[in-house]
């Protein structure tokens, strides 16, 4: 039902899209499960999403509660908030791309949530443009220096298997002295668009 909404939103605006949506413990899962789930207030949903404009796609992750959060969401969320600050911030020309993957995790390691890929178990982010994962990726052993002008993910998470997951996904584009988002980056767990 959700699908639908997204797809005729997409409609209006001329576009078309694709989405995934996981509610609840299946939040904890980075790639979601297929079973039947249903949205309830208070519990965490997560909506992978991305559309396609002109030939190249973008790729969009928010996580948020319809109603009140728990304090433990509100905390793990802030966490994962300031991880994707520390990637963007630590992307620029000549930086290393598993640099970018390593500002991210010392973050959440540092905050408790390890050691090491414990919690966030996959890499920080993927090259994006015609298609929607493309190489390089920002990851542990990649070594290769990222360039002006390229376009990643940048989506560290924290998935606390039982209970809930928290992803934060927005794209950014390297600048010739840093990076910088396309979107606006998702501001709190109960208002995740602002």
């Amino acid at each position: 039902q959700v699908l639908d909404w997204i797809n005729a939103a997409y409609a209006r605006q001329g576009l078309t899209g694709e989405a995934s949506i996981n509610v609840g413990k299946y939040t904890a899962l980075p790639h979601g499960s297929i079973a039947p789930q249903k949205i309830v207030e208070g519990t965490v949903v997560m909506l992978d999403d991305g559309c396609f404009v002109e030939g190249y796609q973008s790729d969009l992750t928010r996580t948020f509660v319809l109603g009140k959060a728990t304090d433990k969401m509100k905390n793990v969320f802030g966490i994962v908030q300031k991880a994707q600050q520390a990637a963007l911030k630590a992307t620029h020309p000549g930086a290393p791309m598993e640099s970018v993957d390593a500002a991210a995790r010392k973050v959440i390691v540092d905050a408790g949530y390890g050691p090491d890929y414990a919690y966030f178990s996959h890499r920080l982010g993927h090259g994006i443009g015609m298609d929607m994962h493309e190489w390089y990726y920002l990851v542990r052993g990649n070594r290769r220096k990222i360039m002006p002008n390229m376009t990643f993910s940048d989506e560290p998470g924290i998935y606390i298997p039982g209970e809930f997951g928290v992803r934060l996904e927005d794209d950014m584009q390297v600048t010739d002295d840093g990076a910088r988002w396309f979107t606006p980056q998702s501001p709190s767990i109960e208002q995740p668009f602002g």
